[in-house]
């Protein structure tokens, strides 16, 4: 069982970070602009000289768009767009939420939206924000690698939800082969950790599924403990 990634066509050389979504890498000899959907720091990827697999965009200003970057011994996913559609798949296939439905992608609620609107076995509502975690540092799963103030509104918001009667849940992907457990980057973001320490106490669900990449699909492994105290 395993999630399909639609295969890169070109592997290539990467360069620099020019800005939040736009790299320069070298690909068949030449320099090319490559998209970078996810919006995070990557730093531990996206170096000079590692190797990066993209698929061929047609239209815009960059001329390939970031699928994995390999690491030491591991495929790393840094497509972003793909978070909600695996999780739904983990979903529909018994390893996350065994029992739910996915109803819709990208619900509205409050002032903004959600990733899933899900239907659970009692037939209530349940909200789920979905996060790609890339960032592992001695075998900790770290989320976020760069603050994220839209990611500890979600986290408000989840509360709200909770409030007015729906599940709420927030399902962390696991992208690093290394990984034994799973803990919010209190040092990179105190507010966003706080904001999920809280909602966690407040009801909000919180889960962490390890999958590895392979060439050219996902396998989840395990899901991983989670521990949201800050670091002594």
């Amino acid at each position: 069982m395993y999630f399909p990634i639609d295969p890169p066509d070109v592997e290539g050389v990467f360069i620099k970070r020019l800005n939040r979504f736009l790299g320069l890498a070298t690909v068949g000899g030449r320099e090319a602009l490559i998209h970078i959907h996810d919006p995070g720091r990557l730093q531990e990827l996206l170096y000079p000289g590692a190797r990066i697999w993209a698929r061929t965009k047609r239209g815009g200003k960059t001329q390939y768009y970031l699928v994995a970057v390999e690491l030491e011994d591991e495929l790393v996913l840094v497509d972003s767009a793909l978070h909600n559609k695996i999780a739904a798949w983990l979903i529909k296939n018994g390893v996350l939420l065994r029992g739910y439905k996915v109803l819709k992608f990208e619900p509205k609620f409050g002032h903004g939206r959600f990733d899933l609107l899900l239907e659970s076995p009692s037939g209530g509502k349940a909200l789920v924000e979905v996060k790609g975690v890339t960032l592992e540092i001695g075998g900790k799963a770290l989320f976020p690698d760069a603050p994220t103030s839209r990611g500890a509104r979600h986290m408000e918001e989840l509360v709200k939800a909770v409030a007015e009667g729906f599940e709420a849940h927030v399902a962390f992907l696991v992208l690093r082969k290394k990984a034994r457990a799973f803990a919010p980057n209190w040092e990179m973001d105190r507010r966003f950790a706080e904001a999920l320490q809280r909602a966690s106490r407040h009801g909000v669900l919180i889960h962490a599924v390890k999958l590895e990449t392979f060439k050219w699909g996902l396998r989840p492994v395990e899901t991983l403990p989670i521990n949201l105290e800050p670091p002594r």
